[in-house]
């Protein structure tokens, strides 16, 4: 199935730069989503199932991907809105619809890649598919993002190829040639501790740009700072969640070794200083897009935690990472509606949002709750579960350190937020300065509930996919 789904993707987005037709984009676009559907149903009714190209239909590419099949239509109307404001070219709209097919195909294969080279694969188009869209708007400053972003990722993936080669070398001497996660996860028992360990290493170094936490972070956040918001909604979920793929396959092999404990203080670590970072950049912010770029990096620092305190914590890391999705993608959603009617992604020139667009304000207000876990966020219940599972565990210094980094962070948000939406009416803005799109805020508003309801009422099929997917390392 995925082979034609490539195929297609690759015949859709090569056509629309053929073309250079608006009305042919529109058609493609639509087409693509129904595509990705397709995928979703096709992949949940043949669950467990490996595929001839080595990718396998399990529970957790299943639901990351049902998140992505969610947001990519929502992505697309709001990039339609996005180009039609500031990029009126057709040249230029061909190439980032292309880019963004492309991107979410390249998601699409990470999430279900079985084998650990086409896992890297994935993930490399993922990082040239994000460097054409960061440079979307040919500004000196997303030149720069574009091409550090595409420089560091390159040397992490790269770092990551050598956790590969490592794993390679320690599987081949303890039996298994095959480089499926599934035979590396049964046989991961016999391999030698010392060079998994440098694997993972390597491994969490290299995909940790994707999931936007220490040590190769930066590039991200400057990518994040000056994408265009419909982009930025899936660069700050649905690659989030890619990384975390990588990340967690990964883990799921040292977990069945002696060297999981370690692994777990690795990640522990790695947690700890991501969102102490976090913390302390938002102290500098002057912008929308690098605040949420920070948020991102901060619930990636809580994944961490989650995967280090284990059992139960398990299960609260994957849903945190699907509650996150639509929360962070409604937020940027949200904040192209607001950029459009500022005319800036700068916090000095926000103010009297309520004033100029109520309903807009009031889905900014839903969002500020939902990214800042405070009821009725649905992530206040993965956040509960996390903490409530590291104070069992006796984890006391890393938790009150972790909630007070959380606090601060949840300050300097509030602050940013409630400047954009109570402070005066900036000089320069005029009621003639924008046309209020009401229809903007559904897909936010619709999200941040869904988020709610996945928190404290999830449908029993849902739980049951997040605890099949976590069933590998437990």
């Amino acid at each position: 199935m995925l082979e034609y789904y490539f195929l297609l993707a690759l015949a859709i987005s090569g056509l629309m730069i053929l073309f250079k037709n608006r009305t042919f984009n529109q058609v493609a676009c639509t087409l693509f989503a129904l595509l990705q559907i397709g995928v979703v149903v096709f992949a949940y009714l043949h669950a467990k199932e490996t595929d001839a190209l080595y990718f396998k239909y399990d529970m957790l590419g299943i639901l990351l991907t049902a998140v992505l099949s969610i947001l990519t239509p929502i992505t697309f109307y709001h990039s339609y809105l996005y180009l039609q404001r500031y990029s009126p070219e057709i040249g230029r709209q061909s190439i980032y619809w292309a880019a963004l097919v492309i991107l979410i195909t390249a998601m699409t294969g990470a999430y279900f890649a079985e084998n650990v080279a086409l896992l890297w694969v994935c993930i490399e188009v993922t990082t040239l598919c994000v460097t054409v869209l960061v440079f979307h708007d040919r500004s000196k400053t997303s030149l720069e993002a574009s091409w550090k972003y595409l420089f560091i990722s390159s040397v992490g993936v790269a770092i990551a190829f050598m956790g590969i080669l490592f794993l390679t070398a320690v599987s081949v001497e303890s039996g298994p040639k095959s480089l499926n996660f599934t035979d590396l996860i049964a046989n991961a028992h016999t391999m030698n501790a010392t060079w998994i360990k440098i694997a993972f290493i390597l491994v969490l170094t290299g995909f940790s740009i994707k999931l936007s936490i220490f040590p190769l972070f930066a590039a991200a956040i400057d990518a994040k700072t000056v994408a265009p918001s419909p982009a930025n909604a899936l660069l700050s979920s649905a690659l989030v969640s890619v990384g975390f793929v990588g990340i967690f396959r990964f883990y799921a092999i040292i977990a069945h070794t002696d060297a999981d404990l370690w692994a777990r203080n690795v990640l522990m670590i790695t947690g700890l200083i991501s969102i102490f970072l976090a913390a302390v950049q938002l102290f500098r912010v002057k912008r929308f897009t690098r605040m949420y770029a920070l948020s991102t990096m901060e619930h990636a620092g809580i994944i961490c935690l989650a995967l280090f305190a284990g059992g139960i914590g398990y299960y609260a890391a994957v849903l945190h990472v699907v509650l996150h999705s639509f929360v962070k993608a409604g937020l940027f959603y949200q904040l192209g509606q607001s950029n459009y009617i500022y005319k800036s992604i700068w916090i000095k020139d926000s103010g009297a949002y309520f004033k100029i667009n109520p309903l807009g304000a009031l889905v900014v207000m839903l969002g500020f709750f939902s990214i800042v876990a405070i009821p009725p966020s649905g992530l206040f219940v993965t956040e509960f579960l996390i903490f409530k599972t590291l104070f069992l565990q006796k984890h006391y210094l890393i938790s009150i350190v972790a909630l007070i980094l959380l606090t601060a962070i949840l300050f300097q948000i509030a602050r940013f937020l409630f400047h954009l939406l109570f402070e005066k009416n900036p000089e320069q803005l005029h009621d003639t300065d924008f046309n209020i799109n009401k229809a903007e805020n559904i897909a936010p508003f619709l999200l941040f509930v869904l988020a709610a309801y996945l928190g404290y009422s999830p449908p029993g099929f849902f739980v049951n996919m997040i605890n099949s997917a976590i069933a590998i390392i437990q």
